[in-house]
């Protein structure tokens, strides 16, 4: 239960960083560190990282470009020099500041904040009157807490009730069915190869369960 107003600061070695604490940052960084996509400029900050580390792959110096990345949206561009801690302080802000064994989540991911914000954003109007495109600032974790205590009836609680569904008991006809609503509601990622998918899961979960990072950035196999 938290009973402390939510952080806009992280201390990092006894100093204080701003950081940005708005929900839609997070978010980007979600999307950022997870997604598929990788920016020409990251490409570019890669390439720059493999010339100090041979040992990385390509798709390896390009995750820890898009780690610095969101390094520099969450602290508003002033990175702190323990980059080891300031991850590490960054996936405690995202989940909240809750520890790994309170965050574990399903390694099937059921939702995105950032493929799912339509039915997301059509939740909190129908719950809070909220209107997440309108709202000029709501802290990261107020967005989640209230996000978790969504009604069953909203569209993204059904949505997510079909992805994460387990059709072993189900008959003929439930299963079809389910298949076919997993199918339509599936979030992106079906067409990452198997080294790319193996790599977006560690980082989501880490990410998403306050998970160890370092061994990822550093190009560490499992």
């Amino acid at each position: 239960m938290m009973i402390e107003k939510p952080p806009v600061f992280v201390d990092i070695g006894g100093l204080n960083y701003n950081i940005d604490p708005d929900f839609r940052t997070m978010i980007e960084i979600e999307e950022l560190i997870t997604g598929k996509n990788v920016t020409e400029e990251q490409k570019a900050f890669a390439k720059e990282i493999m010339q100090f580390n041979p040992e990385f792959s390509f798709e390896e110096a390009c995750v820890n470009a898009k780690y610095y990345e969101a390094l520099s949206l969450f602290y508003k561009g002033n990175i702190p020099g323990d980059l080891g801690e300031a991850i590490e302080k960054l996936i405690w802000f995202y989940g909240c500041g809750k520890q790994e064994q309170e965050t574990k989540q399903s390694k099937k991911p059921v939702y995105s904040y950032w493929h799912d914000f339509d039915y997301i954003n059509a939740g909190f109007l129908q719950d809070y009157k909220i209107d997440l495109l309108e709202v000029e600032f709501l802290h990261w974790w107020k967005f989640v807490s209230l996000f978790s205590a969504l009604r069953d009836d909203c569209k993204i609680r059904e949505i997510m009730g079909y992805r994460g569904a387990d059709t072993k008991d189900m008959d003929k006809e439930q299963k079809k069915f389910i298949k076919k609503m997993q199918k339509l509601y599936a979030l992106p990622g079906d067409g990452l190869s198997k080294e790319e998918k193996e790599l977006k899961d560690k980082l989501r979960e880490a990410l998403l369960n306050g998970g160890d990072v370092s061994g990822i950035l550093k190009g560490e196999k499992a």
